[in-house]
């Protein structure tokens, strides 16, 4: 009898011992499921914007828009999964529905695709020109828009602000910084109207590099007048499903600006100011 019921209780720890492990497996297979189902935020952009976003050497992304974003998702909770290629296809991978968003300006175009964050970062649009423009005293007291219609202006591809805000002027379409600023030490185009803080990095950049297209860089300067301060703010594709934690993101993103976070990201990366562009030279 006490053999029969030393079996019995023998068996019965057996039995709860293989529940005991089915449960465990059954919870660590559920908790692998959900955590798979958590689905990165997909963030397409541009590859050379710097400091705002770009690859750097290694082939990451860094920049301002970087640091931001990846602290942002970090609280939000959510993956954030990052691909950067030239601007133009970046947009139309977004368009295809290959992403769910990117960092940039708001347009009339625009509206009818995505839902807009509050402003990430305000950043101003300058003139740049080459000093020895037949036309350089009048570009360089240049104060708003509709002074620039007469002039020949040089744009990258996939401008969308330009597009929107300068309709009927003479444009010259290029597929990037570069290719402007040489249109520029040329003399094909009297002005590149860009970012401030990528054209100042920009020019910083190919004038310590050297070589003897440096010397070209070195005649561009800038029109001291801001002509527009730009929002750049995150655009969330209407159809994704991402559209619903925007409210989360835009607390995030003030409370960024009110803590001085965002402020310490843009400390971090060194910008040459305009009226220093002649030390740098």
């Amino acid at each position: 009898m006490e053999k029969k019921l030393i079996k019995i209780k023998f068996k019965k720890e057996y039995i709860l011992k293989i529940i005991t492990y089915i449960l465990l497996v059954l919870t660590l297979m559920i908790n692998s499921i959900n955590a798979s189902d958590i689905k990165a935020f997909h963030w397409i952009d541009d590859k050379d914007y710097p400091p705002l976003i770009y690859l750097n050497p290694d082939g990451k992304p860094e920049g301002i828009f970087y640091q931001i974003m990846t602290k942002a998702f970090h609280h939000l909770g959510i993956p954030l999964k990052v691909e950067l290629y030239p601007w133009a296809r970046a947009q139309k991978m977004i368009a295809d529905g290959k992403g769910d968003g990117m960092v940039t300006v708001l347009t009339k175009k625009r509206k009818q695709f995505f839902v807009a964050s509050d402003p990430i970062l305000l950043v101003s649009e300058h003139i740049f020109v080459n000093r020895n423009n037949p036309h350089i005293k009048k570009i360089m007291s240049i104060h708003s828009l509709n002074e620039i219609m007469p002039y020949k202006i040089v744009e990258t591809i996939g401008s969308g602000w330009t597009e929107q805000e300068l309709k009927g002027a003479n444009i010259t379409w290029v597929p990037n910084m570069d290719s402007a600023f040489k249109m520029l030490i040329k003399n094909r185009a009297d002005i590149f109207l860009a970012n401030g803080f990528v054209g100042a990095v920009f020019l910083q950049k190919k004038i310590k590099e050297g070589g003897s297209t440096a010397e070209g860089y070195k005649k561009i300067i800038t029109n001291p007048y801001p002509l527009r301060t730009i929002s750049f703010r995150l655009l969330i594709r209407k159809n994704s499903h991402f559209v619903k934690m925007l409210d989360n993101f835009n607390d995030i993103i003030n409370q960024m600006h009110m803590d001085g976070t965002i402020q310490k990201i843009i400390e971090e990366f060194p910008i040459p100011q305009f009226d220093k562009f002649d030390k740098i030279r």
